[in-house]
Formats: structure tokens, sequence, C-alpha cells
């Protein structure tokens, strides 16, 4: 699942500095002063600098009921009801600030993103109660402080994944993306729905690496994984769950199974299984049963 989307809000904060809309008494009919040739060529100068210092593509205003800028702090803040949509991008808050010289931004209360991929038919949303992010580092965060997890979601024509946490931790640089406090995730597709959860999962967007820590199980729809720590390495084609005695039970084509070993690994379609350690379980299969050697005993 890709999760850009949570650093989206500062992107919009910035597109917003020195243009969202200020009430101002209306003064009509009212002779404009002529600039002089210095006038207007630093006019040009600052509208130059200015375009720089502007992010490309975003458009649109920031909306809120109140907004304050910090011209020596190289700040501005938005309270209450901020709001911003330019058909691709949705950003909502209670609260945010925009810190040009730290190269960060802030969101409080009911944040939600959302982006909308121009060339597929892809949507990336996010909400929590607190986002943050440093456009310099590429580093950020999204969490909960209510009872409400933080949550992410991608929908495209194939997939709708929700991922729900308590606390969301990300690099852009790097994509890597961890995720930590009842860590839920639910991929919906036209072949069926799959589960996970852990009380810690991270992934490594780049490397096709999905690892999760502490309770973890996984579901789809026909068989459960539950084991201490399982990963995922698609580079590799490869699985692995350990810890906690793994036990694996579900339904085959063959029949139906419950198994648990020190450690199970396979590939990633799961038709090469191996199991290590101590393994214990059963099989029940028609198969197996009708067969004419069990005659024989």
């Amino acid at each position: 699942m890709k999760m850009r989307l949570v650093f989206l809000f500062s992107a919009l904060l910035l597109s917003a500095c020195y243009r969202a809309q200020v009430q101002a008494p209306s003064v009509q009919n009212l002779p404009q002063p002529k600039q002089t040739l210095t006038q207007k060529k630093e006019a040009l100068k600052a509208k130059k600098k200015s375009a720089t210092q502007m992010p490309e593509v975003l458009g649109g205003i920031v909306k809120s009921d109140e907004w304050i800028i910090y011209k020596e702090q190289e700040q501005e803040e938005f309270k209450g009801h901020v709001f911003y949509d330019n058909g691709q991008y949705v950003f909502k808050a209670d609260y945010a600030l925009s810190d040009r010289k730290q190269h960060t931004a802030t969101a409080r209360g009911n944040v939600y993103l959302k982006q909308k991929e121009l060339r597929e038919p892809t949507t990336y949303e996010a909400w929590g109660d607190y986002a943050f992010y440093n456009y310099q580092t590429g580093k950020g965060v999204l969490k909960s402080t209510s009872k409400k997890q933080a949550r992410l979601q991608l929908t495209d024509a194939t997939q709708t994944v929700t991922a729900t946490a308590k606390h969301i931790s990300f690099d852009t640089n790097t994509q890597v993306f961890i995720l930590t406090g009842n860590v839920h995730a639910t991929r919906v597709t036209p072949d069926g729905t799959q589960t996970l959860q852990a009380d810690k999962v991270t992934v490594k967007q780049q490397e096709d690496y999905v690892r999760l820590d502490g309770n973890a199980v996984l579901n789809d729809g026909q068989r459960t994984v539950q084991a201490d720590t399982v990963i995922y390495d698609g580079e590799r084609n490869h699985s692995t769950a350990y810890g906690a005695r793994p036990l694996a039970t579900g339904t085959t084509e063959q029949g139906t199974f419950a198994i648990i070993a020190d450690k199970v690994t396979s590939d990633a379609q799961g038709t090469v299984v191996t199991l290590d350690g101590r393994v214990q379980g059963w099989v029940v299969s028609p198969e197996l049963n009708n067969n004419p050697i069990n005659q024989k005993f």
C-alpha cells in the first residue's frame, strides 16, 4: 500500500503562503498613484522571487476562520475549519501551522488528507488527530490522540486497502513506514478479503518488504497464520513466520489442516511450504482418506 499521502498537507500549506484571502474594507474610485521605473523593477523582482518560492502545480487557497502571519519567524497559522481543495488534493484540520524556516508543517484536530492520481484511478486518504512533516528531511508522523486510530486508505480499480494504527511514522525519501499500536489492515479485492494485525508493522516500500512483530495474525478468508513475527520479502519471493510457535490453520483444495511448528517458511504464492522444528498438527483430506492405501491399515 502506498502511503505517501500522509505528508501532502505540508505542500498544501506551502501553496497557501501569501495567497490566503483576507477581508479588507472596500475602497472604490480611488485613483492609483503611478509607479516609478524603480518601483516597477522592485515589484517585478518581488513577483519573480515569490514565484520561485511557491510550489509548482498546486493552486487554490487555504481557508480558515482565522489566519495569522508571523513574518520574522516565517510562520503562518490557520485556526478553525482549515480547508483546502483544488480537485486533486483535499486537506482539512482544526489547526495548521506552516513553518518555512524550520521546513515543517503541523496539523491538529480532525486531520483529513486526500489525493487523487491524475493518470490512474487511484485515491489515497488519511485520517488522524495529529500530523507533522519535515519537507526537507522527508520524515513525519501521523497519529491518534483519541480513542480512534489513525487511518490510511488506498482505493484503486482492483482493491481497497485500509490500515489503522495508534502511531504512524514515515520517511518519504527511503519509503519506510512504521505503524505501531494495535495495527490492523484489510485488503478487499474481487478475489476476497485479506486481513492482518500486529503490535508493529514495518513497510519498506521500495524493497517490497513487510514485517509484522508481536501477536501477528494473517488471514485470507481460507487460511490463517499466527506467530510472534511474520516477514514478507517480495524481492526474494519468500515469507517466514517464527516465534511463539507459529500456528497455521485453514482449508485448501486437499482439505482442512491445523499445524504448529517452530518455524514456517514458504514462497510468496504459498505453493511450497516448509515446517521446521517441533511439527505437530493434522490434515483432513477426502483424497487421502479415500486412498486405497488406507485399506491396508
